[in-house]
């Protein structure tokens, strides 16, 4: 009807011949449009343009829809035009070259295609509908002549064609984009000057008709309906959706009037007819009085209610379409019609058959009765219903390949349904297999129901279909059936393939140095990333987080073990209860799972790694060396052996592995930087140290240690000034300050680690304990030289000793006499001044000879 009236609208205008080939599918030899004289061979291309208007109706292996043969020399892939649905390709003398095509082909549409080669250049271009798709470089290297031409046919009978063709034009040069975009906007009709579509073909088996040139480029608005009469609320709800669009959802009185004519128009002659009422596509069955759509849950826009409604509250919570309006009504006892809308014919895909080809996984949806469906392929398969069973056939070979379980849910096979294979397909063997029969397109998932999600929304920890099959059968890891646990993986299956490197990245938390055990007490996060060429995972999420190993599945897989050398005790890395493992998308997809009854996307393991990542509390053993304590710099390591396989199998990767800290800088005694790495492969096992370095923080000793320390020390010297003949208070001091020293010494000894070397605080105090014992020394000198008066024994000179007392008679008012005052009391010898002098000189320039060459050795 629909090309009768085209056909009546553009009458009188230049009209274009149609060539169609194998309308039924079945691939016939005898099918073909042959040029009618003999091709010039002698007539060589070295460019060339190759156009044509098709129309698919079923596709074999492929669909070849004009062939250049030279039968003088056998050539017969002198220059081809071959169709797929998501490629096509331009054989030129004998060069195979696919150009993928951005959106895949449809059945019973018409494409305009130019293929164009310049040999400058050696640039080829493919234009579908006057768009350029596809350009890539490539030399040819030879020209192409041939002396016999044909349509439709190639020299393997799964190869012919099966569609429509027009104006198939070859010239022996390149077109211009301007040019091809007329042609394909219809505004325009070159013929070629090679093979021109003017010619008469002799025809074969091909049915012919004429058409106008803007027939080819008119794009029908018209909408498809499928009407499914008196159905539950349940089937109405899931026959649209599964179908892949909506109930109808009047806003105005309009639309309503529309679907009411609309029914009568369509089925004028129908005894059961949908004109009384049908549903819609919205509910409140959660929120009384808040209409939402029944798919989504989405606040539905006002409807074009009837006077009056909704008016049946919480007891009516459907909705159906009346002449004048819409009403509410019971869901669970009314039965209504359900009428489905589309704006082309929906075109299905046919999941877990392991079919490759396109051709023999999509299906398109027609309705040739009321509430009846039928799905054909685009090659030899179709699903259809006999006799209240649901069957899925080869119509080329009339064989039944399989049988919809009985107990499908709503008795369609849209959606994730079981079925019974009677026939082997590709490599599926007789019996129970489930398929998915789904509208979605290759970028959603398929629900059990047949409703259509976004692949991301796929096992990511919330539902989102309405039947909450999103969440289940999440394993996205598979593994070959002979994966071994205790083998590690290589980088490849060569026997001397390289050694499978290990990414580490360490994230220290937080630190603890304990000098006294000198041991380091770290808390930290392990991360090891490593790939697995044995694996394939599913539907890997872009948000890595989304990507998470079930535990079972985790324990069954083979992960890295790390020893921990500078522990007290056998420790190493673990995989547990607190451990996570999840995957990291790297690379797109590798390919679609064509057995799985899904839209399952797989990535190789190679490609995409493994991570693994558990929280560790250890505490290392450090080897510090206190020498220059407490003005020493130290490091500590995180000493780690690969202990799951030797270096010729497992290494750590020195380019990507990482160590960082992230907690406090500023510790009790150290000031922490950041981690740097050693690695150490002399040994068996390849090894890695994390070498934490530590900035001893010397305030806590200078305070504590050197200032009391040197604080006694000028004590003991400042005793060195004192009067000499106060003997005993020269001694108690310099006596108190020493036995001080050397508690502090005793105590500083204490929480220091034991060491048989001695430490630069060791030596500071044995130097200040040292001191004032010679300071004590000095003083005994000094005391025995002021000597005493003893009989038979030379005392110092008169003028040395001290006067003697006279006792005078002593009234208020007058004055004692000077000489009263025992004068000389002071006054010292000459030696004893010496010794004085000497003592105080050599204690200061030991001092300060022993502070130049301490600090210089701490700071040099």
């Amino acid at each position: 009807m629909l090309l009768l009236g085209l056909l009546l609208l553009f009458q009188g205008t230049a009209s274009i011949q149609v060539l169609e080939f194998q309308k039924d599918g079945v691939a016939s030899w005898w099918t073909v449009a042959e040029y009618p004289e003999e091709v010039d061979r002698t007539r060589r291309m070295d460019s060339l343009t190759m156009c044509a208007r098709f129309k698919i109706f079923f596709l074999h292996s492929r669909g070849t829809f004009f062939q250049l043969y030279d039968r003088v020399e056998n050539l017969e892939s002198q220059l081809k035009g071959e169709l797929w649905l998501d490629r096509v390709r331009p054989v030129i003398a004998h060069r195979w070259k696919f150009q993928l095509v951005k959106n895949k082909l449809r059945a019973y549409r018409w494409y305009h295609l130019c293929f164009t080669y310049n040999h400058l250049t050696h640039v080829y271009n493919t234009f579908i509908n006057g768009e350029l798709i596809y350009e890539m470089t490539y030399n040819v290297g030879r020209q192409i002549y041939g002396d016999y031409a044909r349509l439709g046919q190639s020299d393997e009978l799964y190869e012919s064609f099966s569609g429509a063709l027009s104006q198939v034009n070859i010239w022996d040069y390149v077109l211009s984009a301007d040019t091809i975009a007329e042609m394909a906007a219809c505004r325009a009709d070159p013929h070629g000057n090679f093979i021109s579509w003017e010619v008469e073909w002799k025809l074969s088996n091909v049915t012919e008709y004429d058409v106008p040139l803007e027939y080819f480029c008119q794009r029908t608005t018209d909408f498809i309906y499928f009407w499914f009469p008196k159905t539950p609320k349940d089937f109405g709800f899931y026959i649209c959706e599964a179908l892949g669009t909506h109930l109808p959802l009047p806003l105005s009185m309009d639309e309503v009037n529309f679907w009411f004519n609309l029914s009568a128009q369509t089925w004028p002659d129908e005894p059961v007819l949908c004109r009384d009422d049908f549903w819609a596509s919205i509910i409140d069955i959660r929120d009384e009085g808040t209409w939402v759509t029944h798919y989504d849950n989405a606040l539905a826009p006002a409807p074009a209610w009837k006077d009056g409604e909704p008016n049946g509250v919480f007891y009516e919570n459907c909705v159906k379409v009346e002449p004048f309006g819409l009403a509410d009504i019971d869901c669970l006892t009314n039965l209504r019609c359900a009428i489905c809308e589309f704006p082309e014919l929906q075109i299905f895909s046919f999941l877990g058959t392991c079919e490759l080809e396109l051709r023999n996984v999509h299906l398109i949806a027609y309705q040739e009765e009321m509430g009846g469906l039928i799905f054909r392929g685009y090659g030899e398969y179709q699903i259809h219903k006999e006799e209240e069973e649901w069957l899925w056939t080869n119509v080329v070979k009339n064989q039944t390949l399989a049988r919809l379980d009985a107990n499908a849910p709503m008795g369609m096979p849209m959606g994730r349904r079981v079925w019974h294979l009677e026939a082997k397909v590709c490599n599926q063997l007789r019996g129970t297999r489930t398929l998915v029969l789904t509208p979605c397109s290759s970028d959603s998932y398929t629900c059990d129901d047949a409703a259509c999600i976004p692949l991301e929304h796929r096992c990511d920890l919330k539902y989102d279909c309405l039947d909450r099959s999103d969440e289940a059968d999440c394993e996205i890891v598979s593994k070959p059936e002979d994966y071994k646990k205790d083998l590690p993986p290589r980088l490849s299956s060569e026997k001397d393939a390289a050694s499978l490197p290990v990414m580490l990245r360490i994230s220290i938390e937080s630190a603890t140095i304990y000098t006294t055990q000198m041991t380091m007490q770290l808390s930290y996060e392990m991360e090891m990333t490593w790939f697995d060429n044995r694996l394939m995972y599913r539907n890997l999420k872009t948000n890595d987080t989304l990507n998470q190993v079930p535990f079972a599945s985790m324990m069954d897989l083979w992960s890295p073990t790390i020893g921990f050398i500078n522990t007290e005790g056998h420790q190493h890395t673990a995989v547990d209860v607190e451990t996570s493992l999840h995957l990291q998308r790297l690379k797109p997809p590798a390919r679609r799972d064509s057995g799985a009854p899904g839209e399952v996307d797989l990535f190789p393991g190679e490609e995409n790694p493994l991570i693994i990542s558990r929280k560790y509390s250890t505490t290392f053993v450090c080897d510090f060396n206190l020498v220059l304590y407490p003005f020493d710099v130290q490091h500590c390591d995180m000493h780690l052996r690969m202990l799951s396989a030797s270096k010729n199998y497992l290494m750590f990767d020195g380019l990507t592995t990482t160590a960082s800290y992230h907690g406090s800088e500023l510790l009790l005694e150290y000031q922490l930087e950041q981690p740097h790495l050693l690695y150490d492969n002399i040994g068996e096992y390849d090894e890695m140290r994390v070498r934490i370095p530590l900035q001893r923080r010397s305030g806590y000793a200078i305070l504590n240690i050197y200032t009391p320390s040197l604080i006694l020390l000028l004590i003991s010297y400042v005793s060195l000034f004192f009067r000499p003949h106060i003997f005993e208070v020269r001694v108690m001091t310099t006596l108190t300050s020493l036995l001080v020293m050397a508690t502090l010494f005793t105590q500083v000894s204490a929480s220091l680690p034991k060491t048989s070397y001695f430490k630069m605080v060791d030596i500071w105090l044995i130097f200040c304990i040292v001191v004032s014992f010679f300071i004590i020394i000095f003083h005994a000198v000094i005391d025995n030289s002021l000597g005493d008066a003893i009989p038979g024994v030379a005392t110092a000179p008169t003028s040395f000793l001290p006067a003697p007392t006279k006792v005078l008679p002593f009234s208020p008012d007058d004055k004692p006499p000077a000489s009263a005052y025992p004068k000389g009391f002071g006054r010292i010898s000459n030696i004893t001044k010496a010794i004085i002098i000497a003592s105080r000189s050599s204690v200061f320039v030991l001092c300060v000879l022993f502070n130049l060459i301490y600090w210089s050795y701490i700071f040099g």
